[in-house]
Protein backbone atom coordinates (compact mmCIF):
# COMPACT_ATOMS: atom_id res chain seq x y z
CA UNK A 1 0.00 0.00 0.00
CA UNK A 2 3.38 2.19 0.77
CA UNK A 3 4.07 1.66 -2.57
CA UNK A 4 0.82 2.88 -4.36
CA UNK A 5 0.22 5.82 -2.21
CA UNK A 6 4.05 6.98 -3.31
CA UNK A 7 3.52 5.90 -7.00
CA UNK A 8 -0.21 8.26 -6.90
CA UNK A 9 1.74 11.12 -4.99
CA UNK A 10 4.34 11.03 -8.01
CA UNK A 11 2.09 11.19 -10.60
CA UNK A 12 0.16 14.10 -8.98
CA UNK A 13 2.97 16.06 -8.51
CA UNK A 14 4.46 15.08 -12.18
CA UNK A 15 0.37 16.37 -13.56
CA UNK A 16 0.91 19.75 -11.29
CA UNK A 17 4.08 20.51 -12.18
CA UNK A 18 3.49 20.15 -16.05
CA UNK A 19 -0.08 22.39 -15.90
CA UNK A 20 2.30 25.06 -14.17
CA UNK A 21 4.96 24.88 -16.77
CA UNK A 22 4.26 28.11 -19.29
CA UNK A 23 2.58 27.28 -22.25
CA UNK A 24 3.05 28.76 -25.92
CA UNK A 25 1.45 29.79 -28.28
CA UNK A 26 1.06 29.63 -32.22
CA UNK A 27 2.48 32.25 -33.95
CA UNK A 28 0.86 32.44 -37.75
CA UNK A 29 3.08 34.67 -40.39
CA UNK A 30 0.66 35.31 -43.23
CA UNK A 31 3.17 37.07 -45.96
CA UNK A 32 1.32 38.84 -48.95
CA UNK A 33 2.32 40.60 -52.24
CA UNK A 34 4.45 37.75 -52.97
CA UNK A 35 4.49 38.39 -56.82
CA UNK A 36 6.89 35.83 -58.24
CA UNK A 37 7.30 31.67 -57.59
CA UNK A 38 10.58 31.69 -58.12
CA UNK A 39 13.11 31.31 -55.08
CA UNK A 40 12.50 31.45 -51.61
CA UNK A 41 10.79 33.22 -48.27
CA UNK A 42 13.67 33.50 -45.77
CA UNK A 43 11.42 34.57 -42.53
CA UNK A 44 13.35 35.42 -39.24
CA UNK A 45 11.78 35.83 -36.01
CA UNK A 46 13.90 37.59 -33.09
CA UNK A 47 13.64 38.46 -29.45
CA UNK A 48 15.93 41.31 -28.84
CA UNK A 49 17.47 44.10 -30.85
CA UNK A 50 20.96 43.16 -30.65
CA UNK A 51 20.56 40.22 -32.50
CA UNK A 52 18.18 41.61 -34.79
CA UNK A 53 18.74 40.67 -38.59
CA UNK A 54 21.66 38.93 -37.86
CA UNK A 55 22.14 35.28 -38.28
CA UNK A 56 21.13 34.51 -34.41
CA UNK A 57 17.55 34.27 -34.58
CA UNK A 58 14.87 32.22 -32.02
CA UNK A 59 13.56 30.31 -35.09
CA UNK A 60 13.91 30.74 -38.86
CA UNK A 61 12.75 29.56 -41.73
CA UNK A 62 13.12 29.13 -45.77
CA UNK A 63 10.21 28.22 -47.80
CA UNK A 64 10.24 27.33 -51.34
CA UNK A 65 7.78 30.06 -53.26
CA UNK A 66 6.76 27.61 -55.66
CA UNK A 67 5.25 24.92 -53.60
CA UNK A 68 3.98 27.52 -50.65
CA UNK A 69 1.99 30.18 -52.69
CA UNK A 70 -1.37 30.54 -52.64
CA UNK A 71 -2.88 33.86 -55.34
CA UNK A 72 0.09 35.60 -54.10
CA UNK A 73 -0.28 34.65 -50.14
CA UNK A 74 2.47 32.45 -48.57
CA UNK A 75 1.59 31.36 -44.94
CA UNK A 76 3.02 29.10 -41.82
CA UNK A 77 3.02 28.92 -38.59
CA UNK A 78 6.00 28.95 -36.00
CA UNK A 79 5.62 27.68 -31.82
CA UNK A 80 6.51 30.15 -29.69
CA UNK A 81 6.73 30.92 -25.85
CA UNK A 82 5.47 34.28 -24.69
CA UNK A 83 7.54 37.16 -25.17
CA UNK A 84 8.20 39.59 -27.57
CA UNK A 85 9.88 39.27 -31.22
CA UNK A 86 10.11 41.05 -34.12
CA UNK A 87 10.24 38.69 -37.69
CA UNK A 88 11.59 39.84 -41.18
CA UNK A 89 11.00 38.26 -44.39
CA UNK A 90 13.04 38.24 -47.54
CA UNK A 91 11.92 37.00 -50.78
CA UNK A 92 15.16 35.57 -52.78
CA UNK A 93 13.55 35.91 -56.06
CA UNK A 94 16.64 35.38 -58.38
CA UNK A 95 17.39 32.23 -56.04
CA UNK A 96 20.93 32.92 -55.74
CA UNK A 97 20.62 32.48 -51.78
CA UNK A 98 21.36 35.88 -50.65
CA UNK A 99 19.88 38.95 -50.49
CA UNK A 100 20.79 41.63 -53.09
CA UNK A 101 21.47 44.81 -52.45
CA UNK A 102 22.11 48.25 -53.90
CA UNK A 103 25.73 50.17 -53.05
CA UNK A 104 24.43 51.72 -50.32
CA UNK A 105 22.68 48.62 -48.76
CA UNK A 106 19.43 48.77 -49.90
CA UNK A 107 17.55 45.73 -50.51
CA UNK A 108 17.06 45.55 -54.03
CA UNK A 109 14.23 42.36 -53.50
CA UNK A 110 11.10 42.13 -52.31
CA UNK A 111 11.51 42.29 -47.65
CA UNK A 112 9.18 43.03 -45.36
CA UNK A 113 8.53 43.37 -41.60
CA UNK A 114 6.61 42.75 -38.59
CA UNK A 115 3.62 45.68 -37.66
CA UNK A 116 4.29 46.54 -41.54
CA UNK A 117 7.51 48.52 -40.23
CA UNK A 118 9.26 50.76 -42.97
CA UNK A 119 12.89 51.55 -42.60
CA UNK A 120 13.99 55.48 -42.81
CA UNK A 121 17.19 56.71 -42.88
CA UNK A 122 18.80 53.60 -42.54
CA UNK A 123 18.21 49.59 -41.51
CA UNK A 124 14.61 48.83 -39.91
CA UNK A 125 14.63 49.22 -36.26
CA UNK A 126 13.89 46.44 -33.85
CA UNK A 127 10.93 48.32 -31.82
CA UNK A 128 9.47 49.19 -34.70
CA UNK A 129 8.33 45.56 -35.84
CA UNK A 130 8.34 44.14 -32.07
CA UNK A 131 5.42 42.99 -31.04
CA UNK A 132 4.05 40.47 -27.60
CA UNK A 133 2.59 37.12 -28.08
CA UNK A 134 1.25 35.89 -24.73
CA UNK A 135 -0.56 32.49 -24.53
CA UNK A 136 -2.53 32.92 -27.21
CA UNK A 137 -2.71 32.11 -30.70
CA UNK A 138 -1.67 35.55 -33.02
CA UNK A 139 -1.49 35.82 -36.68
CA UNK A 140 1.18 38.32 -38.17
CA UNK A 141 0.40 40.04 -41.06
CA UNK A 142 3.26 40.63 -43.23
CA UNK A 143 3.31 43.06 -46.67
CA UNK A 144 6.21 42.90 -48.95
CA UNK A 145 7.99 45.77 -50.45
CA UNK A 146 9.79 46.22 -53.42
Amino acid sequence: MGRLAGCKAFLVGAALLASSQVSGATLTVVISDVRSDVGALNIGIYDNKNDWLGSTTVQKRSLTVLENNVDGVVTTSFEVEPGEYAISVHHDDNDNGKMDTNFIGIPKEPTGLSNGAVPKFGPPKYKDAAFLVGNENLEMPIKLLD
